[in-house]
């Protein structure tokens, strides 16, 4: 707001009537009124600055909320070998992976430039925290920037609206959206390497006989013998 007001044009803000009897006054007293005006208006501004802080502060944790509310995060990463990532997201490596295509459709929702939703963005990594304009038109952006300790994710999202998703399921209390994506987006399942024998079979029983999955590649994941790392064969 105190870089606004530093750069406020009060003549380029006036109605045309106005403005022409601006333009019949001498010279310096024009210059005299849009000193005092800029005066006034930054004394306004020291005056109530806590006042407009602590406004701001309210805002942005209502924002926070409503897109919370309103919206639902799709979390990707582009690294499948990375050993934390099985780690953390795919319970100690006894899981899966899906690997996506990304050039299809349902990656590519968005409906004009100034959609926000249904197109994947890859995350930020900074030391410092943003700075952020709460007035401006790029507030969404401030869901794409992470601290730097999680840059080993390289991670992508894209956000969807809540009332799209297909419907809502409750885990340990808490609600869940699920998104049914085309089964023609998923390229390859990836069994990690403590995977059980029984979702090694459920997982080749769908692939191998639904139609639509037939095109989806399956690998076991296996710990590197040699080094700290994961390598893939085909099942």
């Amino acid at each position: 707001m105190y870089e606004t007001l530093n750069k406020f044009d009060l003549i380029k803000e006036l109605p045309a009537d106005i403005l022409l009897l601006f333009y019949t006054l001498p010279k310096e007293k024009a210059s005299l009124i849009l000193e005092q005006v800029k005066k006034t208006l930054m004394q306004c501004y020291i005056k109530e600055k806590t006042n407009i802080s602590n406004v701001t502060d309210k805002l942005m944790h209502e924002l926070n909320a409503n897109i919370i509310k309103t919206a639902r995060i799709l979390s990707l990463t582009e690294t499948p070998t990375n050993l934390l990532i099985w780690g953390h997201y795919a319970h100690s490596h006894t899981s899966f992976v899906i690997e996506f295509d990304t050039q299809g459709p349902f990656f590519h929702q968005r409906r004009s430039n100034k959609d926000e939703f249904g197109y994947l963005r890859k995350i930020v990594y900074r030391k410092v925290v943003p700075y952020f304009d709460p007035l401006s038109d790029d507030i969404i952006n401030h869901f794409t920037i992470k601290s730097s300790d999680w840059s080993y994710e390289h991670e992508w999202r894209m956000l969807l609206p809540h009332t799209h998703s297909e419907k809502i399921i409750t885990v340990h209390d808490k609600d869940y959206d699920l998104y049914k994506i085309p089964s023609g987006a998923i390229k390859r399942v990836i069994l990690g390497c403590k995977a059980s024998n029984n979702l090694r079979g459920s997982i080749i029983r769908i692939i191998t006989n639904r139609s639509n999955y037939r095109h989806v590649s399956l690998m076991q994941a296996s710990q590197s013998s040699s080094k700290f790392e994961l390598e893939f064969k085909p099942l």
